[in-house]
């Protein structure tokens, strides 16, 4: 993933070359330098055989051990029936979630358009948030000509989340089927499966993070270990790298794993020296130098990759951060005023304290049609009756064994992480905690049930029987919260254009089959009839406070260019500014305050202004004579 988006920032940004054959040159060529290099490096070439003979044999021998469990089994059947059913979600049927049909999915659209990646006026967001993730759709949509692909850039991030887990897990000590729960309990988690036919970034997020934490705490720590040492940080770099990519908040995730990460560094330098005649030798027999190129590898592969987000938008607006008040620079607000204040649901502003606010979403039930931006219990019940009392229980227990381990390598850092959250209650803001609890419930139940895989004696079966239970707890604490974000499926339809509601599973396998009638029930879909039967190639204006849903105006296909112009009431100006954008048409939003007059200004001027969309809830007008 992140060579993708070097690959495709290399080529989009300084080359311009967003294009079909640009595009394929560019991943030939790397592909071939790939190969050369380790072909004709021995040592590079031993070491590709060694890590492709490895997996393979986790692979084979973790296949063996999940039959073995039952809790593994039901686990397993329940998570792949769910996310086969998001899959062909993703595969069959229109987007509808809100931010992609506002940014996440325009900014890529603009991009592909204009042949190269820079700015996006007519999709602020995309011109100020990274853009790592759509990138990767991106790449389906050059070659395809289609945005439909694009929610698949969420495919391995969820694999990234499964085995980070299972990577965690196993650090800590745990047996390999304990492990494979941990990395279905993240799976299980419903604000996790709701989000993956969707082009939102959270998981992406979330996973990023817990494969940067996977990679600084598998750090060895042995004597003359140091290549090992800047291997894994520099893996943890690259992870930092996609995740800062994807979001902003990974920023104080980097803060976070930097900071683990030079414990490690500080205490392997520190055992090496106490360890007579094995110091390092060489370049980094230092430790000052040692510690200098070790912190390198977790920055500089953000520096190289991420930063272009970041620069591009301090460059334009003069704050990296922007449109956020943050860190000495000056935005329009800060992140609870811009985002936290209008999202916020009325129960957890009442609820109190950040204790409270937390118990009151993790307990809620999730609510019928639970959708890809839940807000109240997104988290689930394997979080709050499973998860959550492992992450408490193993905190007491390690403290009791002075086992620190956990507690300061991965429960303290992600504590912080959400701690700073300016959502902590929002489930997906801390799609990292059920990695967390994962990780604790794996390691308690090898704690409960031993090493031991193949259990022998009374004693031993008895203790493997008790772990299995744990395990199909969680399951069962599980399996009625996934149902309940499948049935209903969140696809807000409507068959007469008005009282939206989430469709069955049997609504949805109808529409699966029929694209034509996705468009005539599916929301945002059905509410843009006419804007389909502009021509190709049409130049729609919208203003910079013009609609949130801009996706449809421009088509799946990217059939039509969005421009953007500044709201003003002045017909003079504004038919000036359209003029000078190339637009032919100017789409309003009379819900919107702003749109709402000058729409009032532009029905007094049929003459420049001629309504096309008849009754559909944007107007579009055809710009004669501008």
């Amino acid at each position: 993933m992140t060579q993708l988006i070097g690959l495709a920032l290399l080529v989009g940004v300084p080359v311009r070359g967003l294009r079909p054959l640009p595009m394929l040159v560019a991943a030939v060529l790397a592909a071939a330098m790939e190969i050369a290099v380790v072909r004709t490096r021995p040592a590079a070439l031993v070491r590709y055989r060694e890590t492709v003979s490895g997996v393979a044999h986790s692979l084979r021998s973790t296949v063996g051990v999940f039959w073995r469990n039952p809790a593994t089994v039901f686990l397993g059947l329940l998570v792949t029936a769910a996310y086969v059913w998001r899959v062909a979600l993703g595969s069959f049927v229109l987007p509808v979630e809100w931010d992609g049909m506002w940014y996440h999915l325009v900014g890529p659209a603009v991009w592909i358009q204009n042949g190269q990646i820079g700015h996006t006026p007519a999709a602020f967001w995309s011109d100020v948030y990274p853009q790592g993730q759509e990138l990767l759709g991106a790449w389906a949509g050059v070659f395809t000509h289609t945005l439909r692909w694009s929610w698949a850039a969420t495919l391995p991030f969820l694999l990234l989340g499964f085995t980070a887990a299972v990577s965690l897990a196993r650090r800590f000590g745990a047996r390999r089927d304990h492990a494979l729960l941990a990395g279905f309990g993240f799976l299980t988690t419903p604000a996790v499966l709701a989000q993956t036919a969707t082009s939102y970034v959270d998981v992406g997020a979330a996973t990023t993070a817990a494969a940067a934490f996977q990679f600084v705490l598998a750090t060895p720590s042995g004597s003359g270990e140091v290549g090992g040492r800047l291997r894994h940080l520099w893996l943890a770099g690259i992870a930092l790298a996609l995740g800062t990519s994807v979001k902003a908040s990974n920023l104080l995730t980097m803060a976070c794993v930097f900071a683990v990460g030079i414990a490690q560094v500080v205490l392997a330098v520190l055992a090496e020296r106490r360890s007579v005649g094995r110091e390092a030798t060489g370049f980094l027999r230092s430790g000052v130098t040692q510690s200098a190129m070790l912190s390198a590898a977790l920055i500089v592969p953000s520096v190289l990759l991420s930063s272009y987000w970041y620069v591009r938008t301090w460059m334009a607006h003069g704050n990296p951060f922007y449109p956020f008040t943050m860190f000495g620079f000056s935005g329009r607000g800060t992140v609870h005023d811009l985002i936290m204040v209008n999202n916020t649901p009325k129960v957890i502003l009442e609820a109190g304290g950040v204790p409270a606010q937390l118990w009151e979403s993790w307990t809620t039930p999730i609510a019928a049609g639970f959708s890809y931006d839940q807000r109240l219990g997104g988290l689930g019940g394997g979080w709050v009756w499973v998860l959550l009392p492992a992450v408490l229980a193993g905190t007491v227990l390690f403290a009791v064994r002075r086992q620190w381990a956990l507690l300061l390598g991965l429960l303290l850092p992600m504590a912080v992480m959400a701690a700073a959250s300016p959502g902590p209650w929002w489930a997906r803001y801390t799609l990292y905690l059920p990695v967390l609890g994962g990780v604790f419930l794996a390691v308690l139940l090898t704690w409960i049930g031993g090493t031991e895989e193949r259990p022998a004696g009374s004693v031993a079966w008895g203790r493997w029987a008790g772990s299995v239970a744990v395990g199909l707890g969680l399951a069962v604490a599980a399996t009625g919260p996934m149902w309940a974000a499948t049935e209903p499926t969140y696809l807000p339809v409507s068959s007469d254009g008005s009282h939206l509601r989430a469709a069955t599973i049997d609504e949805t396998v109808g529409l699966m089959r029929n694209r034509t009638l996705q468009q005539k029930q599916l929301w945002p879909w059905n509410t843009f009839t006419n804007v389909r039967k502009l021509p190709n190639g049409s130049v729609i204006a919208i203003t910079d406070k013009g609609p949130d849903i801009r996706l449809p105006l421009m088509g799946l296909k990217m059939e039509r260019e969005l421009v953007q112009v500044d709201s003003t009431t002045d017909l003079a100006t504004l038919r000036a500014d359209l003029k000078r954008s190339g637009a032919g048409f100017l789409a309003l939003d009379p819900a919107g305050e702003s749109d709402a007059q000058l729409l009032a200004q532009v029905q007094t001027d049929p003459g420049h202004f001629r309504l096309v969309s008849g009754n559909d809830p944007i107007r579009i007008f055809a710009l004669d004579g501008i």
